[in-house]
């Protein structure tokens, strides 16, 4: 019997404002096919209201042969219709993508343990250092609160890195119990695209949010150190104005021969193509739990210039891209500056290889540990019906 599992989310495709989250589930659900998922989510976007175009809301619509989605209309989002419509399902499992949002993380959890399904709860990297910083005492007093009520007993945590599951303990209590499983990235199996490399000019691209978490000023200011013709093709949501303004400013003070594009978001389906191409990604981001458009650049044979806070490390010594402290960046950016063809192609292979070697080698062992995750057994309260939160 294939298993169902539900998946709540707040944001989901047609959507790309919110980044990697939407992402890595999409990329999972299409990986999984011998499991059954339906998602509840917005028929919005992130820091949009406007419903999608051509989406009926309020019904299971297929989007694949093992994927629906519920799109809330947001007259819809609230207590009583996610109830209904994930204890109307009866799922298997219940897997809850975050950790802050009302609707779509921490009502599911009540009803999911209340109604006896097994409940895992994806962090997605919201319980990081970096991450608490943001905001710190509104989720210190949740995050307190969710312990002392002990709500999250009998609810199992993915996490997608050691890492990660060290930084949900420290938050959460060494009791808790975690299971760690990597991200699943795109399937690549396209050739990689010839691109000309010319000394002294370079070509690169950024895409993910225009946010400090991003590392996007680092980046901007870093172009201002190096010597030769830089274009930069930004790609992403400037959610927060005063940060943009930063950039913006920055972006002004740049010389002539240093060129820098904004695009606005970009479409998932399209951000191969993007990175394709540039030369190399740019994204110095304060942490990444995964990285899609990390990973995507490998796999698109283009080397990477990000921090040090991603899984991807020792680049440099795989020809792959460079892990590097914001003081670096410059003399990273340089270096590629520098190349010619010959050098160019050599780490073209090297990023490929990359991919090859240590990402995609690892996806039907990580789609195996999905599939434990899902199917595997963990306590789980007596069933219930639901009933008596019907006004909670």
């Amino acid at each position: 019997m294939t298993p169902t599992v539900c998946l709540t989310i707040d944001w989901y495709l047609p959507g790309t404002n919110s980044g990697g989250p939407v992402r890595s589930v999409a990329n999972l659900v299409s990986a999984l096919q011998t499991i059954d998922f339906y998602i509840i989510t917005r028929n919005t976007d992130y820091c949009s209201d406007v419903p999608y175009t051509g989406i009926v809301p309020n019904q299971w619509l297929k989007q694949a042969p093992n994927v629906w989605v519920y799109y809330l209309s947001e007259d819809r989002v609230n207590k009583r219709e996610i109830r209904r419509v994930l204890l109307q399902l009866q799922p298997d499992v219940l897997y809850v993508s975050g950790i802050y949002s009302r609707w779509f993380s921490q009502w599911p959890v009540f009803v999911g343990k209340k109604a006896g399904i097994k409940t895992v709860v994806a962090a997605r990297g919201m319980l990081s250092p970096h991450a608490l910083a943001v905001k710190p005492f509104k989720k210190w007093v949740f995050l307190r609160a969710m312990r002392w009520l002990n709500l999250y007993r009998e609810v199992l945590f993915h996490a997608t890195s050691p890492q990660e599951a060290a930084d949900i303990h420290r938050v959460l209590g060494s009791h808790c119990p975690v299971a760690v499983v990597p991200n699943v990235g795109r399937s690549e199996t396209a050739g990689v695209q010839p691109l000309a490399k010319t000394v002294g000019e370079l070509r690169l691209v950024s895409v993910g949010r225009i946010a400090p978490e991003k590392g996007t000023l680092l980046g901007l200011q870093a172009l201002g150190a190096v010597k030769g013709q830089v274009v930069l093709d930004l790609y992403g949501t400037a959610y927060d104005s005063g940060y943009w303004q930063q950039c913006e400013a920055v972006i002004a003070q740049l010389p002539s021969r240093i060129q820098v594009r904004y695009h606005g978001a970009c479409d998932s389906e399209a951000v191969a193509e993007k990175l394709a191409s540039a030369h190399a990604l740019l994204l110095p981001s304060e942490g990444e739990n995964y990285g899609h458009a990390i990973v995507e650049s490998l796999s698109q044979g283009r080397p990477v210039i990000i921090s040090q806070n991603t899984p991807w490390q020792g680049l440099a010594q795989r020809r792959a891209g460079w892990d590097v402290p914001v003081e670096a960046l410059p003399n990273a950016i340089q270096t590629l500056l520098d190349w010619d063809q010959a050098e160019f192609n050599v780490w073209v292979d090297g990023a490929k290889n990359y991919h090859q070697t240590v990402i995609e080698k690892e996806r039907q062992p990580v789609l195996a540990q999905y599939r434990t995750l899902f199917c595997g057994d963990i306590v789980a309260p007596t069933h219930f019906d639901g009933s008596e939160i019907e006004h909670s």
